[in-house]
């Protein structure tokens, strides 16, 4: 994406190597904390490791900490938003964002779409904007279904009565998979980040 802005998020189709970070733990003390505790299915080959992307001025959104004399232009435009912290060597650094196994969203910006508390891009409190955290939900909704109840036959007249009434029901009716979070169908990429013109 030549011309791309520093701080310029993309998704990448291409394969990269895992990366190093290990579980997400940004919003562990949370709701949304990341519960699997490794990925499900195994990784296709990596033909283009990180460090191809990162020769090109992007890199793999995983929350790393980064060095503020290091990456000056990328810290410009996030700042502390993600977390801010010190080094072995004493050096500031600062957190880019961790978007792995996530979908992304458009900040609300007082448009009135997004009805739910959100968390902190930190992972702690609540907070709205650039990088803040919404746990996964699933409205409350019911489904009527038309139930056919039989009579007792009568000693005179019709052998049996039948009767219909709408009935409410609750839960999975209607689903495909059986799962542990409501998603909608979707394909996994590596979310990148420029970091350098």
């Amino acid at each position: 994406m030549a011309g791309a802005p520093v701080g310029t998020v993309c998704a990448y189709a291409g394969q990269v190597t895992r990366s190093t970070q290990g579980k997400n733990t940004i919003w562990s003390g949370t709701a949304c904390g990341a519960n699997a505790a490794a990925p499900v299915g195994a990784a296709a080959a990596a033909p283009a490791p990180v460090i191809l992307i990162e020769a090109l001025g992007w890199m793999l959104c995983d929350g790393r900490f980064l060095g503020v004399a290091q990456y000056p232009e990328l810290y410009k435009v996030l700042g502390a938003i993600y977390g801010q912290g010190t080094d072995a060597s004493g050096q500031t650094t600062f957190r880019i964002p961790d978007y792995r196994g996530l979908f992304l969203r458009g900040t609300d910006d007082g448009a009135g779409m997004d009805l739910d508390d959100r968390v902190a891009p930190q992972g702690q409190g609540s907070g709205a904007g650039v990088g803040s955290l919404q746990c996964d939900a699933l409205q409350s909704h019911t489904h009527d279904y038309k139930a056919v109840q039989l009579t007792t036959p009568a000693n005179q007249g019709q052998a049996a009565a039948a009767s219909s009434t709408e009935v409410p029901t609750s839960g999975p009716q209607g689903c495909r998979v059986s799962s542990r979070e409501t998603r909608p169908k979707n394909i996994a990429v590596n979310y990148i980040i420029k970091y350098r013109d």
